[in-house]
């Protein structure tokens, strides 16, 4: 299937620019290191935010097409964007249980997971903001695992810092943009640009209900996003 296979060439990403740079390991890596990564099943900018119900589809689309879970119901900031009633800026949010992504590679000595199994990764996907600025802070997820009792608040920063995860620690420091901007082209090809969220967190194995609100800067404006909830099963 594809995903499967995109998610393999995703988490192979660091290791296979590795192998290949081994026999020339003294020289600077160029572009031809490495192969250019297949985009998403959908592409940013398809939609415009004013069609809510498109982009709401668009949102869930990319979402799934990673293996995460979406939440039961989207949600909007009000008086965020131009263009649209009242200034909607619709958004959805979603979750996928560790360990993740899944592969077929097995590498010995590496984990080439970026959520630990026993984790849930929770995104947050807003459509129409502009490119994240310097304060990525603001949004939460509070969770409760209603199997084992505990449950937290969680903040979520920006994509980027799960992107650095799911290279292993042991690539080369040379590589590492290699790989980074490989991993962030097929993430982006699915997902927009502006004012998403994410953040792994240990809530342990059982069924955790979880809600995410809070706010995105986008070009100076203050987005108050209403809470979304979503309910995972993390086995």
């Amino acid at each position: 299937m594809a995903v499967p296979r995109r998610l393999t060439m995703l988490s192979a990403a660091a290791t296979c620019a590795l192998a290949l740079a081994a026999p020339s390991a003294g020289a600077a890596p160029t572009p031809s290191a490495t192969a250019p990564v297949q985009p998403g099943p959908t592409q940013t900018g398809t939609v415009a935010p004013g069609d809510l119900f498109g982009v709401y589809n668009t949102a869930i689309d990319g979402l799934r097409a990673f293996g995460m879970q979406p939440f039961l119901y989207p949600t909007a900031a009000a008086y965020c964007l131009n263009g649209n009633s009242l200034g909607l800026a619709p958004a959805v949010a979603g979750a996928v249980p560790g360990p993740w992504p899944k592969t077929s590679v097995t590498i010995p000595g590496l984990d080439l997971s970026a959520v630990k199994a026993g984790q849930t990764m929770f995104t947050f996907v807003p459509y129409g903001l502009n490119q994240d600025g310097p304060d990525t802070t603001g949004m939460q997820v509070a969770w409760l695992n209603v199997t084992s009792g505990r449950g937290g608040l969680a903040s979520m920063g920006p994509l980027s810092t799960i992107l650095r995860a799911m290279i292993p620690a042991e690539v080369p420091i040379a590589l590492r943009p290699i790989a980074e901007r490989a991993i962030q082209d097929f993430f982006f090809a699915a997902l927009p640009m502006g004012g998403v969220r994410a953040v792994p967190v240990d809530t342990g194995q059982g069924t955790v209900l979880a809600a995410v609100f809070g706010t995105v800067e986008n070009g100076g404006k203050s987005c108050f996003f209403l809470p979304t909830v979503g309910i995972t099963e993390v086995p």
